[in-house]
Parts: structure tokens; sequence; C-alpha cells
């Protein structure tokens, strides 16, 4: 157990036995408070609403009555700002350096006869009120109130000194659709107070605004009169003057560029930050002195620059904002000014560069650098599980932990308010914003023990079974084991009614998973209707337990529901009343009878999963009635063993850029590979469609392992016939084939009495050695266990041509060869597992 969670009861105990230490501080001694919260007669209306807060969670806590009253600071529980209550020994801690570092500072400390939570700023002040919450014991683990954790302490005592500042200046986790809201709800329910209390406890807040989006249509339209009399301002496209870009040579844009900045600084005195970030998508001025002036990131960041300089030399402290995305992601060929901030986008980055050289090129150029992530997009995952980035927990400590090191100030978190499946990332990918090296497994452990009590080691595997980093397979049989945990967990808490409500919001959860699978499985119309009426009715009555995205759903999912089945009383804006408009809570009797079903309808699928060792291949040819060549195209990596029998080169063909419309993207990379992950060759390929031969050379015979990263432009892949090559499929990882995939030859060893893997996609069938038929498989996403018939074991069995999108095999090699004869396997299967002779002709069926 973490020692944060003993602590409160520690200083209990210490307390009631008469040990408490000299400067440990009593709070409240068997419910009656000895401290009064105390702060400043000049304190902001948000410190009076903090303190307000804090001295209403202490009553909670302790059952004691907390005031909060005005004072020198001498005495009590005192909260305020550096300023209000001065103190030598607190300046160098909460020192505000290069304007904004420093804004949310705090320091907690412990004395004699008081309790100081002193911050910089009115933002630390709020800090240091709930990190004393925090090691009191509360948690806010999600926005929904039945996610906050209390403890119950009538005898309250801290010995406490803390002094803080997070590492990412300004952090937020937000929701792409925006929220909702309803207006007069009867419960007082309120979404986005929820959310901005979440942040609040959490806090997640910005040491300075970030405001980097899209402004040239804004300038545009804040002088529309100016640009219909000169539409020489606007940028030439295809010999038109038209669209939201601006003429950026033209000395009058400039000039409106800056007017326009400083003017929006005048009026919102409150912004650290003006944009200066271009209209959304192309049409650049194709001009020629916008032209000489360079490609698009000289032109954007080069005004940026000007706009930044006028901003500096009149609002000391103000920043220009950007993004670095689609069209001027690259650096410009020039440093930026100290006061332009740009926000490199993790995704739809076009030019020379992938993102991750983008993230090593931009702090080069540029001293104010953050970035903008995709933790969840609605059309992306639609709340299925395993989830988008923001449910990787580890891939997530990575990236935060490398934007800190680049010297990342800002981390915009695109996101959903879809707690469901993303809510323990959000939780600590808010913590290691603040902290980019908190202990990631000492807050799973902390979540799980404080959020599930005694079900904390069912709701462990509850969340582990569908982890993104452990490559799951989303079959039934999974989400029925997933279900069973929570029965389990049910079980273990049956006494814990906080707890309880905790597990019936995932309950909920899984019903959504549960409609949703249906949905997606289902081909006649008329259910469909049904199921998307059922997931709408769902989500709107469950809303306010944020488990789903119900603004998405509103705006997106009831909106094409809606042209799909011809209801445009369905539609974002009619006033027809909603099928699904129900405001009637969940009672417990639907959630068990919900529950039921999904525990009947998800069985969980039993499987035997046998490790092959893939790095020790060789060749193992089969006969074949015909040599094939091995030739696929795909966007996206696949990874492909290849053999070198005499230590001749390694010779194959890429074509990459096969997706026209991506061919400005980054240079394609490819590498070559020993099995000791050593590289024997590399390179890079314009991504112009055009095939490209490869003839590698490799220091000895042996098999070697090809990745080609297309930069999502698409790719293929061919080897000569007769070659040994095969195609390794990842498990858990989605194949994105570019047309159908051709028939595929896989190896079942000896022995093997039935033959087990997860499918996903079109029907297949399974072939065997002779070419007979020995199984169709018509259900996707699920685990398929096909028996081996006598003699057919030890043999070369096969996949017909199909579409699919996930491939996985449990207790036979994930190697998949054009044809018989260019087989690699295991050394292992070598000599003693070697297949008898096929038929003469094994491309015809056995009579």
């Amino acid at each position: 157990m973490a020692f944060h969670r003993l602590l409160p009861l520690f200083l209990w105990l210490a307390t009631v036995n008469g040990l408490v230490a000299a400067d440990t501080l009593l709070l409240a001694d068997k419910g009656l408070a000895r401290l009064s919260v105390v702060i400043s007669t000049s304190a902001s209306e948000s410190t009076k609403s903090v303190a307000a807060e804090l001295a209403d969670y202490l009553g909670r806590i302790s059952g004691a009555s907390f005031k909060v009253t005005t004072g020198d600071g001498s005495q009590g529980i005192v909260l305020g700002t550096l300023a209000e209550f001065p103190n030598p020994s607190l300046a160098r801690p909460l020192e505000i350096r290069n304007t904004f570092d420093g804004r949310e500072a705090f320091a907690i400390r412990t004395e004699k006869q008081r309790l100081l939570l002193i911050g910089s700023t009115d933002l630390g002040a709020s800090h240091a009120a709930f990190r004393l919450l925090e090691h009191l014991g509360c948690r806010w683990f999600f926005p929904a109130r039945e996610w906050e954790v209390l403890p119950r302490l009538p005898n309250l005592a801290i010995s406490l000194n803390e002094t803080d500042r997070p590492r990412i200046l300004a952090r937020r986790i937000w929701y792409g659709y925006g929220n909702f809201s309803d207006r007069g709800h009867p419960t007082g329910a309120n979404a986005s107070q929820d959310y901005r209390a979440w942040a609040r406890h959490n806090c997640m807040a910005s040491s300075f605004s970030v405001n980097a989006g899209h402004a040239w249509q804004t300038i545009i339209a804040a002088n529309r009169k100016t640009f219909q009399e000169h539409p020489e301002y606007l940028a030439l496209v295809k010999g038109e003057r038209k669209g939201e870009q601006l003429c950026v040579s033209h000395p009058e844009v400039r000039r409106l560029a800056v007017k326009w900045a400083l003017d929006f600084l005048q009026k919102h005195p409150e912004r650290d930050m003006v944009s200066m970030e271009c209209s959304d998508g192309g049409g650049q001025c194709e001009c020629e002195p916008c032209v000489r002036m360079g490609n698009v990131s000289d032109r954007v960041f080069g005004l940026a620059n000007e706009v930044a300089t006028a901003v500096a030399a009149q609002y000391p402290g103000k920043m220009v904002g950007c993004l670095a995305y689609n069209e001027h992601s690259e650096p410009p060929r020039f440093p930026l000014e100290p006061n332009v901030h740009v926000q490199l986008t993790a995704g739809f980055t076009r030019g020379a560069y992938t993102f991750d050289q983008l993230a090593e090129l931009w702090p080069q150029k540029c001293r104010n650098l953050g970035f903008y992530e995709y933790f969840s997009v609605w059309l992306w995952d639609f709340d299925k599980l395993p989830g988008g980035k923001g449910a990787n927990i580890p891939r997530l400590r990575e990236s935060i932990q490398r934007y800190a090191r680049l010297g990342a100030t800002s981390l915009d978190a695109e996101s959903g308010n879809n707690w469901g499946v993303h809510g323990l990332g959000y939780y600590v990918a808010n913590k290691l914003m603040w902290n980019p090296d908190a202990d990631v497994e000492a807050l799973r452990t902390d979540f799980f023990e404080n959020a599930f009590g005694s079900a904390a080691p069912a709701m462990s595997r509850y969340y582990d079974r569908w982890a993104p980093e452990k490559q799951p397979l989303i079959s039934r049989g999974l989400i029925g084991e997933m279900f069973r945990d929570l029965a389990e967990a049910e079980s273990l808490a049956k006494d814990q009614p906080r707890v309880l409500a905790r597990l019936d919001h995932l309950r909920h959860y899984l019903r959504y998973v549960h409609l949703r699978w249906l949905l997606d499985h289902e081909k006649d119309k008329a259910i469909q209707k049904e199921l998307t009426e059922a997931i709408l009715t769902l989500a709107y009555r469950t809303r306010y337990e944020y488990m789903n995205h119900w603004e998405a759903m509103r705006q997106s999912f009831s909106a094409e529901a809606a042209k799909k089945f011809n209801e445009p009383g369905w539609l974002l804006g009619s006033k027809d009343p909603k099928p699904w408009a129900l405001d009637q809570p969940v009672t417990r009797a639907e959630t068990w009878q919900w529950f039921s079903e999904g525990l009947e309808y998800f069985q969980p699928t039993p499987v035997t999963e046998v490790i092959f060792n893939y790095q020790d291949l060789a060749p193992a040819s089969f006969p074949a009635a015909q040599s094939l060549p091995l030739t696929q195209a795909f966007q996206r990596s696949q990874r492909y063993a290849l053999a070198s029998l005499k230590g001749e080169p390694i010779e194959l063909e890429i074509t990459v850029g096969t997706i026209a419309w991506y061919r400005d993207r980054a240079d394609a990379t490819w590498t070559l590979k020993n099995a000791q992950g050593k590289v024997a060759a590399q390179g890079r390929q314009k991504l112009d469609g055009n095939p490209h031969k490869l003839t590698l050379p490799v220091p000895v015979a042996g098999a070697y392992f090809f990745t080609c990263d297309d930069s999502s432009a698409g790719w293929r892949i061919q080897v000569p016939a007769g070659r040994p090559a095969v195609w390794l499929p990842v498990r858990g990882s989605r194949i994105l084939p570019l047309g159908q995939l051709a028939e595929r030859f896989f190896y079942v060893p000896r022995g093997t009495r039935q033959v087990q893997l997860f499918y996903s996609g079109a029907p297949v069938k399974i072939l065997g050695a002779r070419r007979q038929v020995l199984a169709e498989v018509k259900t996707s996403d699920e685990i398929v266990s096909i028996p081996v018939p006598e003699n057919e074991d030890g043999r070369v069995w096969s996949l017909s041509p199909a579409s699919y999108s996930q491939l996985w095999f449990f207790n036979v090699p994930n190697l998949l060869a054009a044809s018989p004869d260019a087989f690699l396997l295991p050394r292992e299967f070598m000599g003693k597992d070697q297949s008898p002779a096929l038929p003469a002709d094994p491309a015809k069926p056995h009579p």
C-alpha cells in the first residue's frame, strides 16, 4: 500500500496515543475543529471560493465544522499568496521565473500554530489546498461525483513540508466536441462544472493561457470591408484572390495583422497570448513575392515574428501563438522571436520530416515550444475498447517524459468525455504533466485501492485485460472475462456503497460495449436502427456518469444515424422530440438485467497460447505446385522476415506512396535488422508511387527482419518467387491492407490437435494441406478453434484470399508465406518436425 495512503491513519494513531511530534499540527480532535481556515482581508474571489471548499472538505473528512476567517496569518490554516502573507523564507521557492514559471508554485509548511498553504499566485494557493487534501487521502479520480474518495478521520493531524511547481507550465486535457449542457436540468447537474472541479482538484491548470488556434480568417472578418475593397490582400490561388488565407508578402496585410494583434491584447488584457496561426486547410498564396519569401513555414512564422516584435515592444511578457501543423509543420529557416509560442501537433503534419524528427528539430528554432496531442478522438476510437492513446499508460508516460526533456512549456491533449475507457489514462496523464517522473505504478496501485477497496485485485485484472500496451485481442471471450471481473468485484465490495456506485458506472459502460458490439456485427438495417436508438438512449440516460462522450454522440453519431435511417427528427437542431431523450435514472434492476444479459452473451473462450522463438528462423521449404512471389500492399508498417541462404544479398522491391494524396509527407524509411536487432541496412525512399528494387548486402547467412515506415502513405512489398520470406503479423495490431489479402500459407506443427486463432474481417476459408476446406470462418472479432484432422498436423495450411483487419494464431507460428516453398520457421521445428511429402499437385483438391 502506498505510503501517502497510510499517512492519515498514521497521524491519527499518533495523535490518539500521544505520539504526535512537535512539528505535527492538530487540525481536528474528536470531531471538533482546532483551527480555522484563514484568508487575507484582500483575498480574491477565487481564493475565497477555494477556502470555502477546503473548509467543507476538512469538515466532511473529520466531522468537524471548520470556519473561514480573515486574519494576519499568525495562526490557523493560512491560505493565500505570498504577497498577502509575506514570508522571506518562501521568496526563493515561490519566485516567478521567465514571466510564467512559478505562477502555479506553492509551498505547504507545518508550524507550531499554523499550517501555511501559500502560492505565488491565487492559482498556486489553490493547488496547495488540494495537494493538502490529497495528502490527507482525498481523491478525485473521474469528474462524476461518485468517483470522489474521502477518508473519515475524526482526529486530523498533519506534518507536511512541501514545495512544488509543474514541469510543464500549461496543461490541458479537453474534450473534442466540447461539453454538453442541460439548461434547467431538474437535478441541477452541470457537466462543465464537474469538469472544472475535476481539473481544480487535480491541479490541471495553466501558468499561461495558450492561444494558437486558426486566426487569419478572424483578421479577414474583422477587416471585411478592407478586404472587399482590396482583394489583393487575399491569397492568390490558381489565378484567383479568394479563400481565408493571407497574401503575407503584402506590406499592408502585415500591418493589418500587427494592428489586429495589438488591438486584441488591448481588449483582452487578461490573455497571455494572441494567435497568429493561419486559417485551416490549404490555399496558401501562390503569388511571386510570397513564393520568394520561402515555403509556407517561412511565411507563417515570418509574419508571427513580425507581430511578436511589435507585441514585445507594446506588451512586454505577452506572446504570439502558432501551431506547427499541416503545410507549416517544419521549422522555418530562421529562429523565432523569444515570445513566439509554437505547438507541434502529434498528427496531421506534412513535409519532409516525421513527427519524431520534428520534435527534435523545433527546439533548435523555438524557445517556447509546446505539443498538441490526441488522447482520444471520437471518429477514431468511438469510445470502444481498447481506446485511443489516452488509454495507453506506458505510451503516455514515454511521450510526456520526452516532451518535458525537449523543454515543452505546454501540452494540449484533445480528448473525450469518455472516462469508461480512458479515465485511468487521463488521471495518470495529468499527474505526469505536472511531474513527468511521477511513479506510474504507485498511481495505478493507489487508484485501484482507493477507488475499489477490497475489490482492487479484481479491478486491476479488469483494466489489465484490455490495456492497449498488452496488445489485447478484443474478442467476445475477452469481454466475457471483463464481465466476470466486475461480477467478482461486486461480491468483494458488497458492503462498500461508494465502490458499488463506481462499479455500476463501469457496468453501464460495458452495456455500451455490448450494444456497440451487436451494432458493429449486425447486417439487418431495422435491427441496426433499434440498436442505435438503444445506444443513444443509454448514453443520454447515463451522460452525467461521463463513461461515454455524450456530446460527440449527440453531434456526430445521432446525425449520421438520422441520415442513415431517414429520421430527420434526430438531427441536431431539430425541435422534434428525440426518442432517446429519457431523463430517467438507470435503476439497479435495469443495471443488473443488462449485466446479466452481458454475462450470458459474452462467454470466456479459453485458449492455450504457445510462445515460439521468432528470433531464430530458418528456411523450411515445402513442396509447392507453383512458386509464387510474395506481394502485398499496406498502409502503415508491417514486419517481414527474409533469409539469405549463403550470405548473398537480400533482394526485394518496395513501392511507397501508393496513396497519392499523402505523398507530401515525410519520406518512407525502411530498416533491415538481424535476429539480435542490429541494423544490417537502412534507407529512405521518396513517396513517389514507383517501384524501387533493393539489393541489401548482409554480413552472414541467416534470417533478417524488414520493416517499412510509409508515413501512412501506403506501400507495397514484393519478394521474388522461391525466396524464403514470411509476413509476421503483430498481436493486437490492426492490419490496414490496400486491397484484398492474397492467399497466405501457415504451418501447423506436428501434434497439434486444434488450431486456435483470433480473426477479425470478412469471411475466410481455412484450407488443409490437400486444399480441402477444413473450416469457414464467418464470424468476426472472435476466437476460432479448428479441429486438426488425422495426418493434417505437421503440414502447411492456408487462408483463402480475404479482407481482414486482425489475425493472430495462438498455438501455431504466426508466420505467413506466399507459397509453401518460401517458408521460414523457428529452428526448433527443423529436422524432427518436417512435413511429409505433399500430393504431387497441392494446388488441386485431393480426390
